[in-house]
């Protein structure tokens, strides 16, 4: 006999219906959900974030004076632009703010934004000696060179005469070496953000104002700490005087040209600054020709009576008292040595506490004259 179970009903304890019963706790959980959420929104005030973002649209949709956008980095032109013309209190707070890298006149205009990664350098001129001087390498910090002083004096003799006996005598003179150093310090920042390669650009900078300071001493040096110079002893060379005003120029050219020895003088070279040789350049000889000539092809040196001129900047112009032309042969006369070539090092620790970085460079070199005898000079007198 089957038995058969009752329905089962559910009631809450009041005796309410449970579907009732769970309907009416759903519909009281959503009403605290949304009163939160409510709350929240009270809470968090939005008006000022909507207010700035309000004037960033209306900042980005107008025009500029000429009708178009200004980008930022039109800016940071305008700014450095205005700076170099008219001074940092010509600019206002927005393009003062582009200027922040650094100090300009120390390196900062270098990191100023898409400008020219070239650097305008002023010409550095220098004089040509190691073009025609003798050069060479030493391995010490002076070389002494033998010179003769006193020739074999052969003589004629008879079949079966007596032979004379006749010695060459020697003397040495000493040329020592002398060093050039400089530590140029630079900021790491300055490194790091500059547009250049600015330690290549300081080295080669370095190299070039050693080889200025290097020539000049080639022809003016007192020898004290520094080579000396070939007119420092212009007092030994033969010496032809002219008129410091020019009226006697020709003649004195002449005149120097044919008072070098024929060994020298066909391996020999003029020397003299610019405005001496713009004076040259005018002057003719007795027929009506120019006596300068210029080179026979391109890059060659230009000549004065058949031997090439070599402008040097250093030498003093025509005047009394001074030597404004010289003509010999230099690679016999002047001997230059070079103990250390250029050297740069890149120090990062000895200034890193103040975030600098040094770059020091150095050389040894010497020079002197060695044959008075194969350069002639003009002497200017009043």
């Amino acid at each position: 006999m089957t038995r058969h179970m009752p329905p089962v009903e559910f009631k809450g304890d009041d005796g309410d219906d449970a579907v009732e019963v769970v309907t009416k706790s759903l519909e009281t959980l959503q009403t605290s959900i949304d009163d939160r959420f409510k709350a929240m929104e009270t809470k968090a005030d939005t008006s000022k974030l909507d207010e700035r973002l309000k004037k960033l649209e209306t900042k980005a949709n107008r025009p500029a004076g000429d009708g178009k956008e200004e980008k930022p980095e039109d800016i940071e032109k305008k700014a450095f632009n205005g700076y170099v013309r008219n001074g940092l209190q010509s600019l206002d707070d927005v393009e003062k703010k582009t200027l922040v890298e650094g100090t300009a006149s120390a390196g900062g205009y270098v990191v100023a934004p898409e400008f020219s990664t070239r650097v305008l350098q002023g010409i550095s001129e220098q004089s040509p000696m190691r073009t025609i001087a003798n050069v060479m390498s030493i391995g010490t910090n002076e070389i002494l060179l033998p010179k003769l002083v006193g020739n074999v004096q052969p003589g004629w003799v008879t079949e079966i005469g007596p032979r004379p006996v006749s010695e060459p005598s020697f003397d040495q003179q000493s040329i020592k070496v002398h060093e050039q150093a400089v530590i140029v310090p630079i900021s790491q920042q300055l490194l790091e953000d500059a547009l250049i390669d600015l330690e290549a650009f300081v080295r080669n900078h370095v190299a070039r104002e050693m080889a200025k300071q290097e020539a000049a001493a080639f022809v003016n040096g007192d020898g004290n700490g520094k080579p000396k110079g070939f007119l420092a002893d212009a007092a030994d060379y033969l010496k032809i005087d002219t008129k410091a005003d020019g009226s006697k120029l020709v003649d004195g050219l002449m005149a120097l040209y044919y008072s070098l020895p024929t060994e020298y003088a066909r391996r020999a070279v003029w020397t003299m600054n610019r405005k001496t040789l713009a004076t040259i350049r005018l002057l003719k000889d007795g027929n009506g020709a120019f006596i300068w000539q210029p080179g026979l092809t391109e890059g060659a040196p230009a000549s004065l009576l058949g031997r090439p001129i070599y402008e040097m900047v250093d030498m003093p112009d025509l005047a009394a008292g001074a030597y404004p032309v010289a003509f010999g042969d230099f690679d016999t006369g002047y001997q230059i040595v070079d103990r250390i070539g250029i050297q740069t090092m890149r120090d990062d620790y000895t200034g890193a506490d103040n975030g600098i970085v040094k770059i020091r460079a150095r050389r040894r070199v010497g020079g002197a004259t060695v044959m008075p005898e194969a350069i002639a000079v003009l002497k200017g007198i009043a």
